[in-house]
């Protein structure tokens, strides 16, 4: 009786989609940073990897999958790999969950579903340096995000190909 109500728990509660998205979301940066960089960039700045397990999760499992993995990844990504560096840990966190959200919600808007991830990379991206830029005295928080945007024009359209796929095969 009590294997019966587990097993209900992990299904209803998606904890093995959440343990498996979470090693997901920590193994692929690990595997993209072991590429050369691309034009002095770090790999990961370029095709943004952490980013991928997660919006994986947004679009095929219920959203606090992609949540939690936004919260823990970078955090143990740092503690075990040192990776991202400390001052990003906390706001990589804040802008994969805002991503995670965005895209949870906007996959399901006609129109904006085939963008949903890009776009919600791109709101969530500019939110987090806006909201930096209140906290941290920043010359130019606009320029700054379009940097860093043109950085990861190649992530950007690996998200845009992979939201294509997902929706294709959502259905």
């Amino acid at each position: 009786m009590k294997n019966v109500t587990a097993i209900q728990l992990v299904s209803k509660y998606q904890i093995t989609q959440t343990v498996i998205i979470l090693a997901a979301t920590m193994i692929l940066p690990l595997l993209v940073h072991l590429l050369p960089n691309f034009n002095g960039q770090l790999a990961g700045a370029v095709l943004l990897p952490i980013f991928l397990a997660p919006m994986f999760a947004a679009f095929m499992y219920k959203k606090h999958v992609a949540i939690l993995a936004g919260i823990f990844a970078p955090l143990f990504n740092f503690l075990i790999m040192g990776r991202p560096a400390p001052e990003m840990v906390i706001t990589l966190g804040f802008e994969i969950v805002l991503f995670a959200l965005l895209l949870s919600w906007l996959k399901n808007i006609k129109g904006i579903q085939y963008i949903a991830a890009p776009f919600s990379y791109l709101i969530s991206s500019f939110a987090v340096v806006a909201g930096l830029s209140l906290l941290v005295t920043q010359a130019n928080p606009v320029a700054f995000w379009l940097s860093s945007t043109t950085i990861a024009i190649p992530g950007i359209l690996l998200m845009a190909v992979a939201n294509l796929v997902f929706l294709r095969f959502q259905k």
